[in-house]
């Protein structure tokens, strides 16, 4: 069953994440299970919203990829986010 990851970011912008997504090249070299994408900024600060086949394949892209490019992108301002994960019940698609 796909899991929902939200990853609060309090110290970064939008601005902060189109950094990153250029050093990902995402979305062109999309993960691996990764199902959905979004992101939107509260209170001046970064909230990514996704939707994964499990936390195993998100766990997997956030090491080999999404670390290091946090770090190319915001050198030491890169921080871990703050995750909230829930397991969907249902989830449908268009």
């Amino acid at each position: 069953m796909p899991v929902g990851l939200r990853l609060n970011f309090p110290e970064n912008t939008l601005a902060d994440y189109d950094k990153v997504v250029e050093a990902l090249n995402f979305p062109a070299d999309w993960p691996d299970g990764l199902i959905v994408h979004a992101c939107h900024e509260v209170d001046g600060h970064l909230v990514v919203n996704d939707v994964w086949e499990s936390r195993g394949h998100f766990d997997r892209f956030g090491e080999a990829r999404l670390d290091g490019a946090m770090g190319e992108a915001l050198g030491d301002r890169a921080r871990e986010p703050e995750i909230v994960e829930r397991e969907l019940h249902s989830f449908h698609a268009r």
